[in-house]
């Protein structure tokens, strides 16, 4: 009997020492979704593939030639239209446009928690349209001849696709499991280990291992990081990189969160062991003086 006790005790102790260092983590990913940094680090990624980008500046040229055209300028007829549409299909390929684009979308953070957090959405692939009506004209007033004639012309925003439907699926159900790891991941990992407390026969020892299961499996956690990156942090997740927590980390996880994660990783290691070794010479005192 007592040996099965010490084995519950045991699995207690890992369990709830695995479910703190969940709701470290999974803070960390909330946070991330609500201040914006996350929509900001997946269209950066977005923007930086080169199939993207093209299809945007495609995007932009057509807009600004239809709200030319509807303006009344012919570019056809001037022999400027092949010379206008390159022209904007370059610029929106630059630094500056994907600069002018970025901001607009890190104003969109509250779409995009709202469509990440809805019950009813449709698989489907997140879009944040974009207004680039001011950059267009700037390019326009640029063009000689032409810049001279067109007035101001408002383009119709452009749909920028940021994460396919698969992808966004696997994000918004992650999401939804460090929703709940944040709000019951803490109280859950204590209770498991209060519930470790009361069925062990070894009470003296018991919190110093809890505390050093919590320092191990966060440290651990934390060396993953540094060692392998978000990867192999995602592959020591429930179901692996290949599963929804995983793949959601992977699409979530930025440089700059990384940097958060890996600080409170170890703020959650540094009080485990500082918890393991007051218990330990506490136990030790207590022993001596029961000698």
């Amino acid at each position: 009997m007592r040996g099965l006790r010490t084995v519950a005790a045991a699995f207690l102790i890992v369990l709830g020492a695995s479910l703190i260092a969940l709701w470290a983590v999974s803070g960390v990913v909330v946070r991330a979704v609500e201040d914006g940094t996350v929509v900001h680090g997946i269209a950066q990624r977005a923007l930086d593939d080169d199939a993207v980008s093209a299809r945007i500046a495609r995007a932009v040229a057509d807009g600004a030639l239809e709200a030319l055209a509807d303006a009344g300028v012919d570019l056809e007829r001037l022999g400027l239209d092949g010379a206008v549409r390159g022209l904007l299909e370059d610029e929106a390929s630059t630094d500056d446009f994907h600069a002018a684009v970025l901001a607009q979308i890190d104003g969109a953070r509250a779409q995009f928690e709202a469509e990440v957090t809805a019950e009813d959405r449709a698989s489907a692939p997140l879009l944040i349209d974009v207004d680039v009506s001011d950059y267009v004209n700037g390019r326009i007033d640029d063009v000689p001849v032409v810049g001279e004639r067109a007035p101001d012309v408002v383009v119709a925003p452009i749909p920028v696709r940021v994460m396919s439907a698969d992808a966004f699926d696997t994000v918004r159900t992650g999401y939804r499991y460090a929703q709940l790891a944040q709000s019951w991941g803490l109280v859950a990992g204590i209770a498991c280990i209060v519930v470790g407390l009361v069925v062990t026969h070894r009470t003296r020892w018991f919190v110093a291992k809890a505390g050093l299961a919590v320092g191990v499996i966060a440290g651990g956690l934390w060396l993953l990081l540094q060692w392998w990156g978000v990867e192999g942090f995602a592959r020591a997740l429930p179901g692996g990189a290949d599963g929804s927590a995983g793949a959601a980390l992977l699409e979530i996880v930025t440089d700059e969160t990384m940097a958060v994660l890996e600080a409170r990783l170890g703020v959650v290691a540094l009080v485990g062991l500082a918890v393991c070794a007051l218990a330990l010479a506490f136990a030790l005192l207590t022993r001596r003086r029961d000698a």
